[in-house]
C-alpha cells in the first residue's frame, strides 16, 4: 500500500510534466506571428553549374531537409518541375518551381497539404572566386486553422526560423559537392 502512494506523485509529476511540454508551445504559439521572413548567403568553394545542378536533384536537397521521408515527382507546372515530399505520418508538402534561369536564379513555392503553411524562396548564385556563392530569401506563412500551427510556430521560433531550413538544404548541397558552406557574419 506505501509502495502504491509513492508511485501516485511520480505519476502525478510526469503527468503534469508531460502536460506542460504539449502545453506550453501550443499556448506561446497562438501569440506568435503567422508571418515569417529570412535569407543567408552562402559561399561555396564549387563553380556555378555545379552548384545549380546539385540544387536539381531534389531527393538529395529536398526543401524539407532531413524531415523528407520520400519524393514523389508530379507532372510539370507551366513546364517548371513539381513534386511531393513526403515526411511521414500524413504530412506532404507540395513543391513546385515557379521560376528557373539556369544557372542563376531559382524560385520555388512550398504548401503543407495538413496545416496550409506555404513558404517561397528564391535562390541567387553568383561567381564567387574561384567559387560561388549562394543566397537563399524567403517567407514562410502558418495560418491559424490547424491545430499543428500554432506548436509549428513555437518550433520555427526555437529552431532558428526559415534560415535554419535555409543553412540545413545549403550544408546538404556543401557535403554532396565535397565542399565546405562558409556563412558571411
Amino acid at each position: 500500500m506505501a509502495a502504491e502512494k509513492k508511485k501516485r506523485p511520480f505519476l502525478l509529476r510526469v503527468l503534469i510534466v508531460a502536460v506542460i511540454l504539449v502545453a506550453v508551445p501550443f499556448a506561446v504559439g497562438l501569440f506568435l506571428p503567422e508571418h515569417y521572413e529570412g535569407a543567408t548567403s552562402v559561399a561555396l568553394d564549387a563553380d556555378v553549374d555545379a552548384v545549380w545542378d546539385a540544387l536539381q536533384d531534389v531527393e538529395a536537397h529536398p526543401m524539407t531537409g532531413t524531415m523528407m521521408k520520400s519524393v514523389e515527382p508530379q507532372p510539370d507546372v507551366d513546364g517548371l518541375p513539381s513534386w511531393i515530399e513526403d515526411m511521414g505520418r500524413g504530412e506532404r508538402i507540395v513543391v513546385t518551381t515557379i521560376e528557373r534561369d539556369a544557372p542563376r536564379r531559382l524560385v520555388r513555392a512550398m504548401e503543407s497539404q495538413a496545416m496550409g503553411m506555404t513558404s517561397r524562396w528564391e535562390y541567387t548564385l553568383a561567381p564567387d572566386g574561384d567559387g560561388c556563392r549562394v543566397t537563399i530569401s524567403g517567407a514562410t506563412e502558418i495560418p491559424s486553422g490547424s491545430w499543428m500551427a500554432p506548436a509549428f510556430r513555437f518550433m520555427m521560433m526555437i529552431g532558428g526560423g526559415v534560415e535554419s531550413g535555409f543553412d540545413a538544404q545549403m550544408d546538404m548541397v556543401a557535403e554532396t559537392l565535397g565542399v565546405e558552406a562558409r556563412r558571411e557574419g
